[in-house]
């Protein structure tokens, strides 16, 4: 197992910024990834994973975020954007002695492109995953195009 003091021990003496800092460096830099702006946005709020893939037919947004329900969900489009929120997991009764996820509510906005057909839009949560499909207008789609070189 990986333990936080082992690079920091016997390294002083070589590199100035891995002396005798280096430890209080690294915790402030875990605080801020893990706990700053890296991991939470805004009050309260927890950073989700996502995953946005495209084909020639839809767009796909995967949202992560395990340890949820499918009921706490809620997935809207308005005026172009694509919200999707989580409320908060308020049945966990455990009394824990270190936790990690925190999962607490949270939202993400996404500004969609005039080639989204809103009207069929699909969800879907399986295995701590919520799948969104945005199906796209074939009409507007522009066509990659083969450029002839002189």
């Amino acid at each position: 197992m990986f333990k936080r003091d082992h690079y920091s021990s016997g390294y002083s003496n070589q590199n100035r910024f891995c002396g005798q800092h280096f430890k209080d460096r690294f915790e402030k830099f875990q605080q801020h990834f893990f706990e700053g702006e890296a991991g939470q946005r805004g009050e309260g709020q927890q950073f989700v994973p996502v995953n946005i893939s495209e084909n020639s037919e839809f767009y796909e947004v995967q949202v992560f975020a395990a340890g949820r329900k499918k009921e706490q969900f809620q997935v809207s489009i308005n005026e172009g954007i694509l919200t999707i929120s989580c409320t908060e997991n308020t049945n966990d009764a455990a009394a824990y002695i270190y936790k990690e996820h925190l999962g607490t509510a949270f939202e993400r906005e996404f500004q969609l492109n005039e080639q989204v057909l809103t009207d069929n839009v699909h969800a879907s949560f399986e295995d701590g995953v919520l799948t969104v499909i945005l199906p796209k207008d074939l009409d507007k789609v522009k066509r990659p195009q083969e450029v002839i070189i002189d």
